[in-house]
């Protein structure tokens, strides 16, 4: 079987176990090295790290639709804010705004929205950080 050499760095007192080891065995620390390596790619608990990084692909799939839905999701949103900025003008007699102060309404509300959402999710963490009281005996 044709093999491939392969340069690691390690931290030092890694290294320096794995010289122990090689010591103690009687063997190079390569040999060592090389042995945890099949050993741990061989072992029955192999097919789990295969199990989980199968699973973490899947994972990178759904999170890639959900960005790209929530990409259709913002611009299907600013589309609606910029025709109510128009249908509220227009029902209140007053000009359609132009495409500048349109643009500059559809900023400050995502700015506006932005805020909300870090607002929220500092919330969230929060109440997340606090023990559940109901949960706690007295």
């Amino acid at each position: 079987m044709a093999s491939n050499t392969v340069a690691v760095r390690l931290p030092e007192e890694v290294l320096s176990e794995l010289q122990r080891v090689a010591d103690l065995q009687n063997k190079k620390v390569s040999d060592i090295v090389r042995a945890l390596i099949v050993d741990g790619l061989m072992k029955p608990g192999g097919d789990k790290n295969l199990e989980v990084i199968e699973r973490l692909d899947r994972l990178e799939q759904l999170i890639l639709i959900a960005s790209k839905a929530a990409i259709k999701a913002q611009y299907l949103a600013n589309l609606s804010a910029s025709y109510s900025v128009d249908v509220s003008r227009l029902m209140s007699g007053s000009p359609v705004p132009t495409a500048e102060e349109k643009s500059q309404y559809l900023t400050q509300m995502s700015e506006w929205a932005e805020q909300f959402a870090i607002g929220e999710l500092r919330l969230d963490l929060a109440q997340e950080a606090q023990p559940d009281e109901s949960n706690e005996e007295t």
